[in-house]
């Protein structure tokens, strides 16, 4: 498989200036575009943002200027939290709509490129044989490994997938990426040890995966939730709708912003994503070791406490 950069395009979204809600780097969605141009010649580029910006020494080939949707809110218990998913969700699919050509890339106007890497990643691992009872998509999306987590203090991590950016086919982005957005949600917390309530990344995947799964679906927890849909199904989806690695391994610059995010070693990164398809095993490095540790300390807390 060989993808020619005319058949990708690329679909910038978000703001292009910092606000109240969002800081961003001067200058950086200009950079973002020519880090496009410098290893995409040949791609089309569809930049997605909002009306009264200043687009001034911009380099895109479609400007897509959309009416400001808003921000949503959720409710953590008593506690409401204003969110821009509905932001991301509007101006990603709008930008996706609008793609002719058979692949896209799904890119924040914060970030930018770095090489071609996630191209060649699924020209290597797309068409690996894949379970067709877990198979929702065409082909495997490839999407960054930052803020996709396996777990938290020891306990398993359901649909944490990453939002950050997708490469694939333009139909299978357009499931992730659908217009519906996200209704106001109401969250109990779960009590227990270090429980938390779900993630931003967490709810956006269920937004678009109970359309796949014909279901509504809704956890209450970060961890040791499966929505209902059984312990192993998120490791299945993964295994064989996605291709995961670190934002550096597929040529993804997320700038200083997200440099120094916490919990790396959770992520699941590309070693995961080839035990979750049988390809090899993790061996005992700094991933394994630190998450068997927070394994072991969650069970010895459980068992003090009786649980």
């Amino acid at each position: 498989m060989n993808i020619k950069d005319k058949d990708i395009t690329f679909v910038v979204q978000g703001p292009i200036q910092a606000s109240k809600e969002r800081e961003q780097i001067s200058g950086i969605t200009e950079q973002c575009l020519a880090s496009i141009r410098h290893y995409f010649p040949e791609s089309k580029i569809i930049l997605s943002t909002w009306k009264n910006q200043d687009y001034s020494g911009l380099d895109y080939d479609q400007l897509l200027e959309l009416d400001d949707p808003g921000s949503n809110d959720i409710f953590q218990d008593d506690q409401k939290v204003t969110l821009n998913n509905n932001r991301q969700i509007y101006s990603t699919h709008q930008g996706l709509k609008a793609v002719r050509t058979k692949y896209a890339v799904k890119l924040r106007t914060d970030n930018k490129l770095t090489s071609r890497k996630f191209v060649e990643l699924y020209e290597t691992y797309s068409k690996l044989i894949r379970n067709e009872k877990f198979s929702f998509f065409n082909s495997r999306v490839v999407t960054s490994s930052t803020f996709f987590l396996t777990s938290h203090s020891g306990q398993k991590v359901h649909f944490h997938k990453s939002d950050i950016f997708d490469f694939g086919e333009t139909s299978d982005l357009l499931k992730i990426w659908r217009e519906d957005f996200i209704p106001k949600l109401h969250f109990s917390k779960v009590q227990g040890y270090k429980s938390r309530y779900p993630a931003t990344e967490q709810f956006l995947s269920l937004n678009w995966l109970s359309k796949l799964v014909g279901k509504s679906l809704h956890i209450n927890n970060k961890s040791g939730d499966d929505a209902g849909l059984g312990e192993n199904f998120w490791d299945m989806f993964v295994a064989n709708n996605l291709i995961v690695d670190a934002p550096e391994k597929i040529g993804l610059d997320v700038t200083d912003r997200f440099y120094d995010r916490g919990n790396l070693s959770l992520e699941l990164d590309l070693t995961d994503w080839k035990q979750l398809n049988c390809i090899e095993k993790r061996t005992w490095d700094r991933k394994k070791i630190i998450r068997t540790i927070k394994a072991i300390e969650r069970k010895v807390i459980m068992l003090v406490r009786g649980r």
